[in-house]
C-alpha cells in the first residue's frame, strides 16, 4: 500500500489513516444511492462525535460552490492528519462527514443509481487532483449570486484554464443550486491525464488521489499481509488492484456454490402438496439476496473495490437482487394461489384452480415486468425503448402463439359459462363420457370405451355439448307402429291402457306422460310414446326402459292387434285373421265407456289418474326386487355426475396414475 505522508511515519498511524479513508468512501455509497441530495438526511448519517464545528455545503453561487470544495479538501486533510494521531471515533465521524458533503456538489443526476457511487468516488479524486494542481483564482473574481439575476440565459462559471464549469441547475430537487456540471463530472478524468505533470499542493503528501485511492481498504484486512503480497499483485487492472480482484473472484466463486448445494437441497423430492414445493421454491431467492447483499457490504466497505471493475461488480450485484426480487414475487403470488385452491371446495384439477392459477400467472408475469422495468431504469437502460421492443416482441409472439391463445381463451369461455364440471357425463359430437380433467389448454374426457379423450378448449367450446349431470329425469322416448288392420277402437284401447300403465307406474312422472296417435307410417299405425323416468343413474334407468318397454308388449298383445313391420307376404293358405274374441271385447269396452260419459279422450280424467298412481308392480312381480323385505337398491355404475367425494377419489386415482 502507498505511503499517504511523510509525516505519519509510524505503521500505526498508517493504518488508522487508511481505515478513515475508508470511511469517507462507505459514506459516499450510501449517500450516491440516494436519488436526492440534501444536507439534513446526510447530516443525520452521523451517529457520534462533535461536528458542530463543521460548516454545511453552501451551493447558492458559483463562489460559495467552489470556496466550499476548497475549504472542505483542507478539513479533509486536517481530518485525516488528526485522525492518524488520534484513533478516536469522533475524528472518523468527521472524516466521514466530509465525505458526505463532498458528494453534495457534484451533479450526478444523469448517472445511473446504480453507478452512482462509482462515478462519484472517481470524480471525487479527480477533482482534488485537478484543483490541487491549478492556479486558484482569486475569490473575489468568482461569480456570486447576483452576477446572475438580470442574465436570462443559463447561470455558468468555468475555472480559468480548465473545463471544470459550475452550473446553476434548472429543475428537479436541487433547482437553483450551483453545482459541478454533468460535462465536468465527464471530462474531469481525461483533463487530469493533460495535468498529471504538475504538482499537487496537499498538506498530506501524496502525489496522487486517484492513484492512491484504489489501494485503501477496511480494517477487516490486515496491513501487514496487504504489504507482504508480492509487488505484481498490487498493480491495477479494471482500476483496481489484482489482489482486490482475485479476492472478490473467490467470495463470488463460493458464494456461487453455496447458493447452488441450497438451491439443490430444497429442490429435493418432499411432499407432494404445491404450497409446500412453492415455499421450498421461494427460499432460493432469498437466500441469494442476503448473500449478495452481504458480498456487496463487504466489497464496498472492507475490500474497497472502485473503477471499472466496482462498477461490474455493482452493476451485477443490482441486476441479480433485480432478478431475485422479481423470482419472489413469481413464487409469492403463486403460493397464495395454492393456498386459496386448498380450500375443500376447490378440487385440484378443476377448471376453477385452473383459472386461479392462471391468473396468478398473469399478477405474477405483471409484477415481473414492473420490478424489471424498475431494476432497467436503475441500471440505465433506456426504458422507453425497452418498452416499446417488449411490445413489438409481444406481438409477435402473440402472432406466433395463436392457437395456443386460442385454447385460452377456449378455457377462459368454459369457466365462465360452465357447461361441464370436473366427474360431469356428457356428450359432445358422436361421443360420450365422464369429464376427468378441464385445463387452461384441453380437456380430458374418459370415454365409454375407457379410452382418453384430449379435446382443445377453442374446439371444446365451440361443440354442442349435452351434459347429462344436469338433468334431472331422463326420457324414454319411442314409436311404434300397429298393423293397419287395427281399427280403430282397437287404437284407441291401446291408447288408454298405455296411458293407465305408465300413471300406474311408480318410476315415471305421472305429469309428463304423452302418448299419441301419431300418424300413419308406410306400414303401420305410428303410436308416440313420450315419458320421463324418475331416476338420475343409467343403469336404473335402462331397467325401468326394459319394464315401461315389456309392459307395452302386453298391452298390444292383449289388444288384439300387433306390431307391424316392412314386409311382402306371399299368402299360400287363408289367413286366420285377427283374434275375432278379443277385438269384440275391445269394442264392447269402447261402447261401455261411451254410454257411461267416461270415454278417456283425449285424456285420462283427473279422478281415473289419481286412482291409478302406484297400482302397478314394480318391479315386476317374480322380480327379487319386487320382495317386501327387500329394499330397493341401484347400483350406481355410470352415474350422471360424480359426488364430491367421488370427485376426491376420481383425482387420487388419477394421481396415483400419474406417479406410476
Amino acid at each position: 500500500m502507498l505511503n499517504m505522508t511523510a509525516n505519519l511515519t509510524s505503521r500505526r498511524n498508517r493504518n488508522v489513516l487508511l481505515i478513515s479513508l475508508a470511511c469517507i468512501l462507505t459514506i459516499m455509497a450510501q449517500v450516491s444511492n440516494a436519488t436526492e441530495y440534501t444536507a439534513t438526511p446526510i447530516a443525520s448519517q452521523v451517529s457520534s462525535g462533535d461536528t458542530t464545528h463543521l460548516q454545511f455545503v453552501q451551493t447558492d453561487s458559483p463562489r460559495d460552490t467552489f470556496q466550499t470544495f476548497l475549504r472542505l479538501t483542507a478539513e479533509l486533510e486536517n481530518a485525516l492528519l488528526v485522525t492518524a494521531e488520534d484513533d478516536s471515533r469522533d475524528g472518523i465521524d468527521n472524516v466521514v462527514f466530509l465525505g458526505s458533503q463532498f458528494m453534495q456538489l457534484f451533479d450526478l443526476s444523469s448517472v445511473p443509481q446504480v453507478l452512482q457511487r462509482e462515478i462519484g468516488i472517481e470524480t471525487l479524486g479527480f477533482m482534488l487532483d485537478i484543483i490541487g494542481r491549478l492556479d486558484l483564482p482569486a475569490p473575489e473574481s468568482i461569480p456570486d449570486a447576483d452576477a446572475f439575476e438580470d442574465d436570462e440565459s443559463p447561470a455558468t462559471w468555468r475555472i480559468p484554464g480548465s473545463p471544470v464549469r459550475i452550473v446553476e441547475i434548472e429543475d428537479g430537487p436541487r433547482a437553483g443550486e450551483f453545482l459541478f456540471s454533468q460535462r465536468t463530472v465527464s471530462v474531469a478524468p481525461d483533463f487530469y491525464q493533460r495535468i498529471r505533470h504538475l504538482p499537487l499542493r496537499s498538506s498530506i503528501e501524496i502525489t496522487s488521489w486517484t492513484e492512491t485511492i484504489p489501494q485503501w481498504h477496511g480494517p477487516m484486512i490486515p496491513t501487514g499481509l496487504v504489504d507482504a503480497l508480492p509487488d505484481g499483485l498490487k498493480l491495477t487492472w479494471l482500476d483496481a488492484p489484482i489482489w482486490k480482484i482475485i479476492l472478490v473472484l473467490a467470495l463470488s466463486t463460493v458464494a456461487v456454490i453455496l447458493l447452488a448445494a441450497w438451491h439443490r437441497v430444497i429442490s429435493q423430492p418432499g411432499s407432494g402438496i404445491r404450497l409446500v414445493a412453492r415455499l421450498r421454491q421461494l427460499s432460493t431467492p432469498i437466500v441469494m439476496i442476503i448473500i449478495v447483499a452481504i458480498l456487496l457490504r463487504v466489497f464496498l466497505t472492507e475490500i474497497y473495490i472502485t473503477g471499472i471493475f466496482a462498477r461490474a461488480i455493482g452493476f451485477t450485484g443490482t441486476l441479480v437482487i433485480f432478478l431475485a426480487a422479481a423470482w419472489i414475487f413469481w413464487h409469492l403470488v403463486l403460493l397464495i394461489c395454492e393456498w386459496i385452491i386448498l380450500s375443500p371446495k376447490i378440487p385440484d384439477e378443476s377448471l376453477d384452480a385452473n383459472v386461479i392459477r392462471l391468473v396468478a400467472r398473469v399478477i405474477g408475469f405483471i409484477g415481473v415486468l414492473v420490478i424489471g422495468t424498475y431494476g432497467a431504469s436503475k441500471l440505465g437502460f433506456p426504458v422507453v425503448g425497452l418498452m416499446t421492443g417488449l411490445g413489438v416482441g409481444g406481438l409477435a409472439v402473440a402472432l406466433a402463439i395463436k392457437p395456443t391463445l386460442e385454447n385460452f381463451i377456449g378455457g377462459i369461455m368454459l369457466y365462465i359459462d360452465k357447461p361441464v364440471r370436473l366427474g360431469d357425463f356428457c356428450s359432445f359430437g358422436d361421443k360420450m363420457g365422464t369429464v376427468e380433467h378441464i385445463g387452461i389448454r384441453s380437456t380430458q374426457i374418459r370415454a365409454l370405451d375407457r379410452t382418453m379423450v384430449s379435446i382443445p378448449n377453442s374446439i371444446f367450446v365451440d361443440m354442442e355439448i349435452i351434459n347429462w349431470a344436469k338433468c334431472d329425469r331422463m326420457l324414454i322416448r319411442n314409436m311404434i307402429g300397429l298393423r293397419y288392420e287395427t281399427e280403430p277402437d282397437q287404437m284407441r284401447y291401446v291408447l288408454t291402457k298405455l296411458r293407465e300403465m305408465l300413471h300406474a307406474h311408480p318410476k315415471i312422472d305421472s305429469g309428463t306422460v304423452r302418448v299419441r296417435f301419431a300418424g300413419y307410417g308406410a306400414s303401420s299405425l305410428d303410436v308416440d310414446i313420450r315419458v320421463y323416468a324418475l331416476t338420475r343413474e343409467w343403469n336404473e334407468f335402462y331397467a325401468i326402459r326394459e319394464d315401461v318397454f315389456l309392459r307395452v308388449n302386453e298391452i298390444v298383445e292383449q289388444s288384439g292387434t300387433g306390431f307391424a313391420f316392412p314386409s311382402q307376404t306371399l299368402y299360400l293358405r287363408r289367413d286366420d285373421g285377427l283374434d275375432e274374441e278379443l277385438s269384440d271385447a275391445a269394442k264392447q269396452q269402447l261402447q261401455s265407456w261411451r254410454r257411461s260419459g267416461e270415454m278417456p279422450f283425449p285424456n285420462l280424467p283427473a279422478s281415473k289418474i289419481e286412482q291409478l298412481a302406484d297400482t302397478l308392480d314394480y318391479p315386476p312381480r317374480g322380480s327379487p326386487d319386487a320382495d317386501p323385505s327387500k329394499s330397493q337398491h341401484w347400483e350406481a355404475t355410470e352415474p350422471l355426475s360424480a359426488e364430491d367425494g367421488e370427485v376426491e377419489n376420481i383425482e387420487k386415482n388419477e394421481n396415483v396414475t400419474r406417479k406410476k
